[in-house]
């Protein structure tokens, strides 16, 4: 069984990558995609591709906690950016990027120094509020589109007839935990899950580009 799939649905590739150990992406999930884009560029029924993922691809704006961490995910991940780019280019379909790993909420990762100066800006984000302890925005969150530490949440993606893909955050908050959660788990879990569970220092320091 294969930790990477896909699956088409209304016109929009949906493609699953694992970066989750410290040796992806391997040459075999690597010829994997690089098929999965192929078919997709040929196809005039697909109008999008969406690639999610683990860790960030490297070089965003969050490079300290994302495939820039070893030689093989920088590797790797340059040659999947790489890939995105040029299918974009040839095809003049849209592409987006999702990945968690961190523990906050950024958008617009990708419009770092790095990938302006080889090749282009793609649409990125960073979606790491579902639970886990919270850290701190990495040193460049201020040119991120849209930057939140210290929350709770989720994206949505509402898709346009053309197949682009307007993605909103939406914050959870502690007002809007059902009564019956917060009752099987008690209120002060609930409070401690919503006002301590955080770590700002984790990446106060952390490298980004």
């Amino acid at each position: 069984m294969k930790s990477f799939f896909h699956w088409i649905k209304d016109g929009i590739d949906f493609i699953y990558l694992d970066n989750s150990t410290k040796d992806q992406f391997d040459d075999y999930q690597m010829g994997w995609f690089q098929g999965v884009v192929q078919r997709a560029a040929a196809n005039p029924e697909i109008k999008t591709v969406v690639v999610g993922m683990h860790a960030a691809l490297p070089d965003s704006l969050a490079a300290g906690h994302s495939m820039s961490d070893t030689p093989i995910g920088a590797e790797s991940g340059h040659r999947v950016y790489a890939a995105l780019l040029s299918f974009r280019e040839q095809t003049r379909k849209h592409v987006y990027i999702l990945s968690s790993h961190s523990h906050f909420y950024m958008s617009g990762i990708f419009d770092s120094d790095y990938w302006r100066g080889h090749g282009g800006v793609l649409p990125g984000w960073i979606v790491g509020t579902a639970g886990a302890m919270r850290y701190g925005l990495p040193p460049t969150a201020s040119r991120a589109k849209e930057r939140r530490e210290k929350t709770y949440g989720y994206v949505l993606g509402t898709v346009r007839p053309d197949g682009a893909i307007d993605f909103v955050f939406h914050e959870i908050k502690r007002g809007d935990i059902p009564d019956v959660v917060v009752r099987r788990f008690t209120p002060e879990f609930v409070d401690y899950c919503f006002e301590q569970n955080v770590d700002l220092k984790t990446f106060s320091t952390g490298a980004a580009k």
